[in-house]
């Protein structure tokens, strides 16, 4: 018995190892790109490090004294806290979190997949494991230091315990704080609370259904009460900084901002016009198919898309629309798992063909994943030989107040004041820069707190200061995958700071990585 336990588990087992055997190629990768040093892919990372940093001396924000909201997530800097002096941290909870995905995945093959012969049915378990962790990013994800490894795995929770409900015919509690959790995580993943609200309804679980839609509302309010208590908007800053679904005006959506939102996803972005097909089979399932359960999964699905199609973003590393896009994909394999099955066993004969269709199918879905693996040291190295030279030469050679436009690695670690003029760690700066009815706001901004350095994109801003001087730009090496900007441009707010930062600047040039180089303006 533990024999054929064992070997019924090797799909599993043949799923962690394939992702622990490409994480450590990227790893090592990293490591050797960045002189053995390992730096997230997204500069973003380091804003929760950084925020995590200071809930753990008792205070919500970037600097010590100035409350800020720069976290898209609500829980992520909080599950940082103990961790917040470590850079390896995310990286491994990513792993765990990723792992996590891989099992559940293989929970919902295994009773997706029921094929008589015993080895075929190990076979196409283990492949389709595979093909899955390639079409949802799994592998990539951890490398960006977010939670949206931690997204995924909540998610794809939640679709497994709707998927129990329908073959033990009872709901599992872990379902209920999974779908309570995920928005926690993302606040993108309401709309994944909301289509199994909807399931819990539809099944007659009505006490279930209230029970989760009340507590998501009650913790996610109580954060919005928590940062209108510091002073700050409802949402976290980050959330109405990158947002195509809040008004302009306001905190609120409008139509015009849906109906964008609907005609982006169906048309402009690829990964929303592959869910569409899905929503297609999804559709076709509740009109045509005879198991209520799998239509009332249908429904759920359908109901979770459609709000990501009306307020959900896509892209950015490959990361935005990733979750809605796992959990619709394990839910559409489930409910055609009966067509699936019989047709594997009928073409049993021609198993390569079908193998070789289901790897085009998932090069066709995941192929900005698959395409991603590729550059992820690279991405890493773009952040290494930008951000992370900032961060040096602001923590170990200028060591005073900064502004930034790319808040995350120059604040982590940082004791000093560090000015987002973005504003998604500076309320205010944000307030200025969006309501754009103010010129001088960067410079009064800059001389309210003391501010001698600049270090922005040029292109970011058209109101950069006539009497700055401009020292020079800090130019990446190879060819840029995640910053914002290849060139970084350093920015004196008057003569007695720059003759300050031009002899600490002119030592840190010589600590700098192999290729990149710092470019002095031509009349320095």
């Amino acid at each position: 018995m533990e024999t054929i336990y064992k070997r019924t588990q090797t799909p599993l087992y043949i799923g962690i190892g394939f992702l622990l055997f490409v994480v450590a190629i990227e790893l090592i990768s990293i490591l050797l790109l960045n002189n053995g040093t390992l730096v997230y892919v997204l500069d973003d990372a380091y804003i929760h490090l950084a925020l995590a940093e200071n809930i753990k001396k008792g205070h919500y924000g970037i600097n010590i004294g100035e409350f800020s909201a720069p976290s898209s997530s609500i829980l992520w800097p909080f599950i940082l806290v103990p961790f917040s002096a470590y850079e390896f941290a995310p990286l491994l909870i990513n792993i765990t979190a990723a792992v996590g995905s891989v099992f559940v995945i293989f929970k919902i093959l295994s009773l997706s997949i029921d094929i008589e012969n015993y080895h075929l049915n190990n076979l196409v378990i283990s492949t389709n494991t595979i093909f899955a962790i390639l079409a949802t990013n799994i592998i990539g994800l951890p490398f960006s230091g977010m939670e949206h490894s931690l997204q995924v795995l909540a998610v794809l929770i939640v679709a497994y315990g709707l998927i129990i409900e329908g073959e033990k015919k009872g709901i599992p509690r872990w379902l209920l704080s999974a779908a309570i959790v995920a928005p926690l995580i993302r606040y993108e993943c309401l709309a994944i609370s909301i289509g199994a609200v909807a399931y819990l309804w539809l099944r007659g679980y009505l006490k279930q259904a209230v029970l989760v839609i009340a507590l998501t509302s009650l913790f996610v309010m109580s954060f919005s009460f928590f940062l209108l208590s510091l002073g700050l908007d409802p949402l976290p800053t980050s959330v109405l900084a990158k947002s195509s679904f809040i008004a302009d005006e306001g905190l609120g959506p409008d139509s015009k901002s849906i109906l964008l939102n609907v005609y982006r996803s169906l048309s402009r972005e690829r990964q929303g016009v592959i869910m569409s097909f899905s929503a297609l089979v999804l559709l076709s399932y509740l009109l045509f198919g005879h198991d209520m359960q799998k239509k009332h999964l249908s429904i759920a699905a359908l109901i979770s898309l459609c709000i990501h199609f009306m307020a959900g973003s896509y892209g950015w590393y490959h990361r935005y629309e990733i979750y809605i896009l796992a959990f619709v994909l394990v839910v559409t394999l489930y409910i055609c798992s009966a067509t699936i099955t019989n047709f594997i066993e009928r073409n049993s004969t021609r198993l390569a063909r079908i193998i070789i269709l289901a790897a085009y199918s998932t090069v066709f879905i995941g192929l900005p994943y698959i395409s991603g693996l590729f550059t992820v040291p690279l991405a890493s190295n773009n952040i290494y030989e930008q951000q992370y030279q900032m961060h040096r030469f602001v923590v170990e050679y200028y060591n005073q107040p900064v502004a930034v436009n790319d808040l995350g690695y120059v604040s982590y670690k940082n004791e000093n004041y560090v000015l987002d003029l973005w504003g998604l760690g500076s309320k205010k700066a944000f307030e200025y820069r969006t309501r754009g009815n103010d010129k001088d706001w960067m410079k009064k901004l800059c001389e309210d707190s003391h501010i001698g350095l600049v270090l922005i994109y040029d292109e970011w801003f058209t109101d950069i200061p006539n009497d700055w001087i401009k020292l020079g730009e800090l130019r990446l090496s190879k060819t840029r995958i995640t910053p914002a900007g290849s060139e970084v441009a350093f920015y004196a707010t008057s003569k007695e700071a720059f003759s300050d930062i031009a002899v600490k600047l002119d030592e840190f040039i010589k600590t700098l990585p192999s290729g990149v180089v710092f470019v002095y303006e031509a009349n320095r």
